[in-house]
């Protein structure tokens, strides 16, 4: 709580121990554990790496992948020194809340977001790896399920697995959302009628599934062959990889087949949300004036199905923010802090919102509180 006012994070992220894969996966996988290389986010397999530094800039070395190793430990101890010396443990992250004022976390994966980002893993080794971040997940918020609240990895190099994976999730380890990259596997869109099951699974269990970019993955990514500078590609993969996916879902006709199926948007901020929303509309609007030959239109405009079934987190220093408000109302924007990582502003995120110019006092308390627990399934508490 901060300044009297309830706080959920609904992006915050943990830092896996490079244990994690030996420790949980499954017998028979285990001699193929992918290596996790320092804290540079990547991950070595028997035949392959993804997100390593060499990935990133032509002529990456081994000296490379240390140098960025030893930079971004010296970030993590500067930034987060009482979580960083106890490994980013549970315990340390609830006391890393209570310094931001956050009262309870929905918790998504550091290293996780990459470990399943190659269509050259084996659908069985993918099933493996996801039940062993779950399993893993679960023993960590099990030091305060009150608090911490896992976010399910699902495999969608098999969907039949993922959907598999998503009901064990919510009905033996009691997860009320899942993650998923924006960027396709195998070359499935969201809206590919393989994934039908999935999303059934998932409206099914009132489970939220929130999109998340990040890094390079060795899947297609909307830079591919044009940027390779880190910084120019977080600058535009986070957002434009958001708005590939939100066609894919919403114009796709995912939210109108699944209408139990909610979906959150997020470390893209929000600012993007109003002109996209109002281009996918002008289409749907064409498409049934003019009637283009589209096999598909949609019986309520985007911008319904959005209002309807979707959320997109705010950054804490969104200027913005209050426009955005104006233009598609608060209820469906949620805040998040991206602890604990390097670019976040903990412990200043949740002072930093507070402040934004233009929210009232009604907005910031959905923003903090109500709509993420309408995301996530929640039952409001007292």
């Amino acid at each position: 709580m901060r300044d009297g006012i309830r706080i959920i994070d609904a992006d915050a992220h943990v830092i896996e121990p490079a244990s994690l894969w030996e420790q949980y996966l499954d017998e028979p996988f285990r001699a193929h554990a992918p290596r996790q290389v320092g804290l540079t986010f990547g991950f070595e397999f028997d035949d392959f790496t993804v997100n390593l530094p060499g990935q990133w800039s032509p002529g990456g070395s081994a000296e490379d992948v240390a140098r960025l190793s030893e930079r971004i430990q010296a970030t993590f101890a500067e930034l987060f020194p009482a979580a960083y010396a106890e490994g980013f443990s549970a315990p340390a992250q609830v006391r890393d809340m209570d310094r931001e004022g956050v009262d309870i976390s929905f918790l998504y994966p550091s290293f996780g977001l990459f470990v399943l980002a190659s269509d050259s893993i084996e659908p069985a080794f993918a099933g493996a790896l996801a039940r062993a971040y779950n399993n893993w997940m679960a023993d960590f918020c099990a030091t305060d399920p009150a608090r911490l609240k896992g976010i399910a990895m699902l495999p969608l190099h098999d969907p039949a697995l993922a959907a598999a994976e998503a009901e064990r999730c919510a009905t033996e380890l009691g997860f009320t959302g899942a993650f998923a990259r924006p960027n396709p596997i195998h070359g499935r869109n969201f809206d590919d009628p393989a994934y039908d099951d999935l999303w059934s699974v998932m409206s099914r269990h009132s489970m939220a599934l929130g999109l998340h970019e990040g890094g390079f993955p060795r899947l297609p990514q909307v830079v591919n062959g044009r940027l390779r500078h880190p910084e120019q590609v977080h600058i535009c993969t986070h957002p434009m990889e958001q708005m590939i996916a939100a066609v894919s879902i919403i114009y796709g006709g995912v939210l109108e087949r699944f209408p139990g199926l909610r979906v959150a948007f997020l470390e893209a901020g929000c600012g993007w949300v109003p002109f996209w929303l109002h281009r996918m509309d002008e289409h749907w609007e064409n498409s049934r004036r003019r009637n283009f030959g589209s096999n598909q239109v949609l019986q309520a405009s985007p911008s319904d199905y959005f209002r309807r079934q979707c959320y997109v987190s705010a950054d804490s220093g969104e200027y913005m923010l209050g426009q955005v408000i104006d233009l598609i109302g608060d209820d469906g924007i949620v805040f998040t802090t991206d602890y604990p990582h390097p670019d976040s502003p903990w412990p200043h995120a949740a002072e930093e919102f507070l402040g934004l110019p233009g929210v009232s006092d009604e907005s910031r308390r959905k923003i903090l509180w109500d709509n993420a627990l309408a995301l996530y399934g929640q039952t409001p508490g007292p």
